[in-house]
């Protein structure tokens, strides 16, 4: 019979060796570098942690709501006192991921303007409605 340390060296030998063969592929064939990689896998888990915020929010708002508490009339319709072209500098100051389609409302187009802000800032339609009526006072 082969000697047991003898054959324990050569698989030691052959796992080093493919180990580092792998290494070295991997660096060569990789589609982009480590930092664009780090930053792809940030960005996407991000997103998907703002994503489950904001369903989290909707999902306790929609709790609330069948628990029968009785939501304010702010929630029904959006007050401003001012000018909507006020509120949208504001609104861009303060939050720079709004765009101008963001922001862009027409008369009777609450809900819609309310539903892009919510998507957009990751805050309950409650959110949305105090932060407005807060910059129009």
């Amino acid at each position: 019979m082969n000697n047991p340390n003898k054959d324990s060296g050569k698989i030691l030998m052959a796992s080093l060796a493919g180990l580092g063969a792998g290494i070295i592929a991997g660096v060569l064939l990789a589609p982009e570098d480590g930092r664009s990689s780090r930053e792809n896998v940030r960005q996407s888990l991000t997103e998907a942690g703002d994503e489950l915020n904001l369903t989290l929010k909707r999902w306790t708002t929609n709790l609330k709501a069948k628990a029968g508490k009785k939501q304010s009339p702010a929630d029904d319709q959006l007050v401003m006192h001012g000018s909507w072209d006020d509120v949208r500098a504001q609104l861009r100051n303060n939050y720079d991921e709004l765009t101008e389609d963001d922001l862009d409302y027409q008369e009777g187009g609450e809900q819609e303007l309310l539903g892009r802000l919510q998507t957009r800032l990751g805050k309950t339609k409650d959110e949305i409605v105090e932060l407005i009526s807060k910059i129009t006072k």
